[in-house]
């Protein structure tokens, strides 16, 4: 089994992470406060939440003979604990949470486990060629209304408030917050636990398979360009950084966001690539 993985980000500060176990694997998109605050030590609070998380799941993810439920679960009460050293959680509204998007893999026995929250996304290509792609896309959702609004405004540039989004723009972003971990909205990774019993699992015997693909909401416009179970085969033939950086021509070929239909010009981008038949090559993973 042979195991490759990349992360790329335009910003000084990168919201995505991915972590490579030696039973599993897993890549997280952080989402910031939609209000302008800080409480942690780090450049923002969402990368000190995915900086947590990451060192978390490196040592928690591979206790075989807990579920991945349950270390989810004891990860979002340790986590709280953690952040309320620098601010107490419950004082938290939820334009001021962080939150993040995560997609888990995980090998026990002949099964492998996956578990999303949020629109990170897990492609299963199995040998005869089928793929099955797991994600939640109630997100996807309530951004496409929010991306309409951008594209019906030709000169919103002008009047940006926060974080390159108009006031209109910004009142829909918060009003779509106001919906984490509820019950009709979305369920994300936060400080709720209810979100881990909403995140969507899947278990796939493990001789059916013969790629898995992690990939965090910064990868999806290429979509555009590739049908999934191509791109998983062209992560494999050209490689991950090459795919990114052809995903980020394409960004800057759509500056506008016309066609690519995103709220960001450039997002985080993390992939995750797993092809589990033996190829000669030892497990690797690259940053």
């Amino acid at each position: 089994m042979k195991t490759t993985a990349f992360t790329h980000s335009v910003k000084t500060s990168n919201e995505d992470i991915y972590g490579v176990t030696c039973h599993g694997a897993f890549v997280m998109d952080g989402a910031s406060a939609l209000v302008d605050t800080c409480y942690t030590p780090a450049e923002n609070d969402v990368v000190w939440m995915v900086h947590w998380w990451h060192d978390y799941l490196m040592t928690h993810l591979d206790q075989l003979d807990k579920t991945l439920h349950e270390i989810l679960e004891a990860g979002v009460l340790a986590f709280n604990a953690a952040f309320s050293t620098f601010k107490p959680v419950e004082s938290l509204s939820s334009l001021e949470q962080v939150s993040s998007a995560l997609a888990v893999v995980r090998k026990v026995g002949t099964q492998l486990e996956c578990f999303v929250l949020g629109d990170a996304e897990i492609s299963l290509k199995d040998k005869s060629g089928m793929v099955r792609i797991i994600t939640d896309d109630s997100l996807k959702h309530l951004d496409a209304k929010v991306i309409a609004m951008m594209n019906g405004n030709h000169h919103r540039q002008n009047f940006c408030v926060f974080k390159d989004f108009t006031a209109e723009e910004l009142a829909l972003l918060r009003e779509h917050r106001m919906l984490m971990n509820t019950e009709g909205g979305y369920y994300i990774l936060a400080h709720d636990p209810v979100a881990i019993q909403n995140g969507i699992y899947h278990s796939e015997p493990l001789d059916t398979l013969d790629t898995c693909l992690l990939t965090t909401d910064g990868i999806s416009p290429l979509d555009q360009f590739y049908q999934r179970g191509a791109l998983i085969e062209a992560f494999r033939a050209k490689g991950l950084e090459p795919l990114v950086e052809e995903l980020r021509r394409h960004e800057k070929e759509d500056a506008a966001k016309v066609k690519l239909q995103r709220l960001k010009t450039h997002d985080d981008a993390t992939v995750v690539l797993i092809e589990f038949e033996e190829r000669g090559d030892s497990d690797r993973h690259s940053a």
